[in-house]
């Protein structure tokens, strides 16, 4: 395969591989977040692709970090998943995920926190995010069409455990939600940083 794409193009890169557990090791914990990749794949060096035969397993790293909660999928009474998002540099609260379906626990204490979006200032905008969430935002392959939901006002921090696959600007996967941090503001929250930069600053688990 190295021989094979010696002379390729610069954007078709050859999967790194090997037999080190120690160089796995440090893939995981200083490579994989930085450049946004979800994890290591392993397979036996016997083992053979098959078709519709998975003979590999897959580690992904995940970490644990904090986003704005932006809206809800269901109501702010009773959400069902949670709408994220991270300013950017300007300062703008941008779409960044969605979480995995909450429990019956999590639902009953944010819908204490939640409120609607506050009226807007002569001249500013009453939610920065389009209704219904446009369907390439969304990202979810299983619906196609734009996402109805409910926004809230970006007041609340939710911890969120993710994996790190992390591209143009948005978690490739749902997210989970952990617990409302009270004690952060949201402008505690790491910003939403550019392509190339490291956009958690966080630590792996």
């Amino acid at each position: 395969m190295e021989r094979l794409l010696a002379d390729a193009p610069a954007q078709l890169t050859l999967t790194p591989q090997t037999a080190d557990l120690e160089q796995v090791s440090d893939w995981l914990v200083n490579w994989t977040v930085a450049a946004g990749i979800e994890g290591v794949v392993s397979k036996r060096l016997t083992g053979r692709y098959e078709p519709g035969r998975r003979g590999w397993s897959k580690f992904r790293t995940r970490i644990v970090t904090e986003a704005i909660i932006g809206g809800v999928t269901g109501s702010i009474s009773s959400p069902e998943t949670l709408l994220l998002g991270r300013f950017d540099r300007r300062g703008r609260l941008r779409y960044t995920g969605r979480s995995h379906p909450l429990t019956s626990e999590q639902r009953a204490a944010l819908a204490e926190l939640l409120s609607p979006p506050r009226m807007p200032r002569r001249g500013a905008i009453a939610h920065p995010w389009p209704q219904a969430l446009p369907a390439s935002w969304s990202g979810q392959l299983d619906r196609p069409e734009p996402l109805p939901y409910a926004q809230v006002e970006p007041s609340v921090v939710a911890e969120i455990d993710a994996d790190v696959a992390f591209e143009h600007g948005r978690w490739r996967h749902r997210v989970r939600y952990a617990r409302a941090r009270p004690d952060m503001s949201v402008y505690d929250v790491p910003l939403l940083l550019g392509e190339g930069e490291d956009p958690f600053g966080t630590e792996t688990g």
